[in-house]
């Protein structure tokens, strides 16, 4: 990431950088109250952060997710935060982290605070925009259908959290007309996408339902990416594009979460033997790697993982 000026968060113990604007740290939001928070971090390491469970905020959320997978529960329902994906939330829904983790990735959000919206009442933004009342009003009706909270495939977003996050860096002078500029464009692209969304294409989930099946059910064996692609009629590129794009993993590594996977539901069942046993059941070459891949996937190890389990039961 780029070091911007005081308000950059420099990579730290944790792994983290980025920006983070918010209530206790206004920054250039000072001069912007439309805005209640505004961020832009990567995440090298699993983070554990309580802050990050549901919950809900006075505000309309909107979350970008540039590279990495997110759990992400709203109102009630798991969902995937995948690379190019964009979710939207309403004041009133409940969303956030499961378990307050965030995942190695990068992902961008802001909060917008309306001057009106609730359940009884239609979106109003406020005296900052020039969007009419009409599609203000549109937006906040597709924004309160809880079907809508992801958008996929919405990679063309990038560009206003890259824009946004310029402009409030700098705070070159106007920055605050351009701010609202470029949050009309997003508001009004994320109205346009939102009137025409579609599902996911049964294709794409039949392609990672069949993947997971095949590596699941032979979890012990070193795969090849080569092998794998030939299995689906694709070349290693367009298949590791794929994968990724999906999932938000290349091949290797989707297929390691698949092992954890496998591997804390052994772990659970007070019946299975030692941890080399189970790593070597779930294709690990070593407890060496098992644990240093548990540790970067789930933020503990192994040994830490099953006592607390069995200590909860």
């Amino acid at each position: 990431m780029d070091n911007i000026n005081s308000n950059n968060i420099p990579k730290n113990s944790t792994g983290n950088s980025g920006v983070w604007w918010h209530e206790k740290n206004p920054g250039p939001l000072t001069n912007l109250p439309f805005i209640k928070q505004f961020g832009s971090m990567r995440f090298t390491k699993v983070q554990m952060d309580e802050n990050m469970r549901p919950h809900l905020n006075d505000g309309i959320e909107i979350h970008f997710v540039t590279s990495g997978k997110y759990d992400w529960v709203v109102e009630g329902n798991q969902i995937e935060l995948l690379p190019g994906n964009l979710s939207v939330t309403a004041p009133w829904h409940w969303n956030g982290s499961p378990n307050g983790k965030m995942d190695i990735g990068y992902i961008n959000w802001i909060i917008l605070k309306p001057l009106e919206y609730g359940k009884k009442k239609k979106l109003n933004l406020g005296n900052w925009t020039k969007l009419s009342k009409s599609i203000q009003e549109n937006l906040g009706n597709l924004i309160a259908d809880n079907r809508n909270v992801v958008l996929e495939k919405a990679k063309t977003f990038e560009k206003y959290f890259i824009e946004i996050r310029k402009e409030l860096a700098n705070q070159e002078e106007g920055f605050e007309i351009m701010v609202g500029n470029i949050l009309e464009n997003l508001l009004v692209d994320l109205y346009r996408q939102l009137s025409g969304k579609g599902l996911k294409t049964v294709e794409e989930t039949n392609f990672i339902d069949k993947f997971t099946k095949i590596i699941s059910e032979d979890i012990s064996k070193k795969w090849n990416i080569d092998d794998l692609a030939h299995r689906f009629g694709m070349g290693k590129t367009k298949f590791t594009y794929e994968v990724k794009r999906l999932t938000g993993y290349p091949p290797n590594s989707y297929i390691i979460n698949l092992k954890i996977e496998k591997a804390i539901a052994l772990m659970l069942n007070p019946k299975n033997k030692s941890m080399s046993d189970i790593a070597y059941s779930c294709g690990f070459s070593s407890i060496q790697h098992f644990t240093s891949s548990f540790l970067q996937r789930t933020g503990t190890t192994p040994g830490k993982f099953r006592s607390k389990e069995i200590k909860e039961k």
